[in-house]
């Protein structure tokens, strides 16, 4: 899990999820981009995309192939974790997917009444005849085919950048750790200080590294967890509604999904921003006086550049951490109130 080719197996399957809504990022970037807002919005980063996924084999992998203990069971940790969690969204899309195509089936076991699966139809196309009963399938259909595959493609994927961002940032933290053993050594220090520069310049080169990393994430993820968070709730409070109103069962398992799909962009941008802080504290605590002069000179462009602010935003408006999570929170509490009194 620890390989190369782990990571190139997972970007193989969002290669093959991309290329059924015809989004495809890596190997032939540019071909189609619908009008479903998650697609256009991840696709119009695609060229971002590609160059992210080859700084993580570059810098990630390839880059310490010679790597310590701690970075190989660090690499086997986010492996197994990645796994973990594309299996649990192709679990859950399959359930999903399930408790809206069984509805149908469900009303006319029930009530006896031929139904869609959705609660609405297209335009000019009554779906109690048997033509507009059968082109409203087709849309609905091909609208949940897409939608669960935008899920899993593009959730996913920011899923996984965030990982590897942790990841390299992880192995910052790792690296000033050795450097600062080496500080506290007087034998090293005052025999070997060729290798305090060496084992200094390569954590200048990871912090250099790390901060690319997390403002690409910022860059890529950014208007879409705008997108995210707006349409999210949206669709959170118009099933807050529908769970309300109608007795569509469907609605409890998209209300389920949707709220995940919320908390994990808001908790992977709040995971973020605690590394971010992890970095900051082993830096400070970090015994720099004793680093030589010219080195001394140089901490100080690395802790100028750590309190500038880093983290993941949903485009600039507001941070994707635990405070603005609850904001969000206690708005949809304030319309399920709200929805209450109405139905009561």
């Amino acid at each position: 899990m620890a390989t190369i080719e782990s990571f190139r197996k997972l970007l193989k399957y969002l290669i093959v999820y991309s290329k059924v809504p015809g989004v495809e990022m890596w190997t032939a970037p540019g071909k189609f981009k619908p009008l479903y807002i998650k697609f256009f919005v991840g696709h119009s980063k695609s060229k971002e995309v590609i160059v992210f996924s080859n700084k993580i084999e570059q810098e990630v992998f390839e880059q310490n192939k010679n790597r310590t203990a701690g970075e190989t069971v660090l690499l086997k940790q986010t492996g197994y974790i990645l796994w973990f969690f594309f299996r649990f969204v192709t679990t859950l899309a399959t359930i999903v997917v399930l408790a809206f195509g069984l509805y149908p089936l469900f009303a006319y076991n029930v009530n006896g009444v031929v139904m869609p699966l959705f609660l609405y139809e297209l335009p000019y196309y009554d779906w109690s005849t048997t033509i507009g009963y059968v082109v409203n399938m087709m849309f609905q259909v091909n609208l949940l085919v897409i939608g669960t595959i935008g899920a899993m493609l593009f959730d996913f994927l920011y899923f996984m950048y965030a990982m590897y961002t942790m990841v390299k940032a992880d192995i910052f933290i790792i690296h000033l750790g050795e450097l600062e053993k080496m500080l506290n050594d007087p034998l090293t220090m005052k025999k070997n200080q060729s290798s305090v520069r060496e084992k200094w310049v390569q954590c200048m080169f990871e912090h250099q590294q790390t901060t690319n990393f997390l403002n690409s994430i910022e860059d890529i993820f950014g208007l879409m967890c705008l997108a995210q968070v707006s349409m999210g709730v949206f669709t959170i409070c118009d099933a807050m509604l529908l769970v309300a109103l109608t007795d569509w069962y469907p609605t409890y398992s998209f209300l389920l999904v949707m709220f995940i799909e919320l908390s994990l962009y808001f908790l992977i941008g709040h995971l973020i921003e605690l590394k971010i802080d992890a970095m900051y504290n082993k830096i400070i605590s970090m015994p720099w006086f004793k680093l030589p002069v010219k080195e001394q000179k140089e901490f100080r462009f690395l802790m100028s550049r750590q309190q500038c602010p880093m983290m993941l935003t949903a485009y600039g408006f507001h941070p994707m951490n635990f405070e603005a999570y609850m904001s969000v929170l206690k708005g949809l509490y304030q319309f399920f109130v709200m929805v209450m009194q109405y139905v009561g």
